[in-house]
């Protein structure tokens, strides 16, 4: 990120002046103010901010200093700054971390939108990252604002796609594995250590889905050897096992 020219910018809170030239001074303002005018302050500053904040570091420490009302009105005075700001995937999923209210992170997902989150979102393991941090439907909220091609270009493996299944809730792994469509799904499994690892992220439900998607034959041509095998069925859940087990055309206990 490229560094911002060092400038001082003034306030005045109830008849008192002081100049803010840096993150930390607002923070210590505005932890001073205990937030009875922290607004007032931020307000003062506004075309300011980004000079002020500076860098990750310096944005998430004014984040922590002001309640959600407040981190709600930063989120917009910075608009489309805030990538820059953030930096990377990494400073985002601790940002997410500090945001305690669903509105302030919805309100931030949306600020940068598709073309801020694509900059910060490079991995399947970053998103997985970030998911993590994030409050209940804005789960979906991500995925959707990336885009389902730009989702499905970072899913390279069995084990990105099972990276941001873990990071879901189940109603969101629904809606991702409609949106990628088995074919997909299918094709990221090239052995049956992959296709335990897909197993073990998916709810039972899509995991009977994902086995069905194969004929016996494919199964045992996928699978291939006794290790792969045994590793495999000691993961199934039961309707799991009982479908492979139909498929494949023996009995469970046999």
């Amino acid at each position: 990120m490229t560094s911002l020219p060092t400038s001082r910018f003034p306030i005045e809170v109830d008849g008192e002046t002081a100049t803010i030239g840096s993150a930390a001074e607002l923070a210590v303002t505005l932890d001073v103010l205990q937030g009875q005018h922290d607004r007032l302050v931020l307000e003062q500053l506004r075309p300011h901010l980004p000079a002020v904040i500076g860098n990750p570091l310096g944005l998430l420490a004014t984040f922590r200093s002001l309640e959600p009302a407040d981190q709600l009105y930063l989120v917009e005075a910075l608009g489309t700054n805030l990538a820059e700001l953030i930096g990377g995937a990494g400073r985002l999923r601790d940002l997410l971390a500090v945001l305690a209210d669903a509105t302030v992170e919805e309100s931030l997902l949306r600020t940068l939108g598709r073309a801020g989150l694509r900059r910060l979102v490079l991995t399947a393991a970053e998103l997985s990252e970030v998911l993590q941090w994030i409050y209940g439907s804005n789960d979906g909220l991500v995925l959707k604002l990336l885009g389902g091609e730009y989702v499905e270009g970072l899913l390279r493996s069995s084990r990105d796609l099972s990276l941001v299944l873990h990071s879901l809730d189940e109603a969101t792994q629904t809606q991702l594995i409609e949106g990628l469509g088995w074919p997909k799904v299918r094709a990221l499994s090239r052995n049956g250590h992959d296709l335990a690892q897909l197993l073990r992220a998916l709810p039972g439900s899509l995991g009977v889905q994902l086995l069905s998607q194969y004929s016996g034959e494919q199964l045992v041509s996928l699978i291939g050897n006794e290790r792969d095998w045994d590793y495999l069925c000691r993961r199934l859940e039961g309707d799991e096992a009982a479908t492979l087990y139909r498929i494949l055309g023996v009995r469970a206990d046999a």
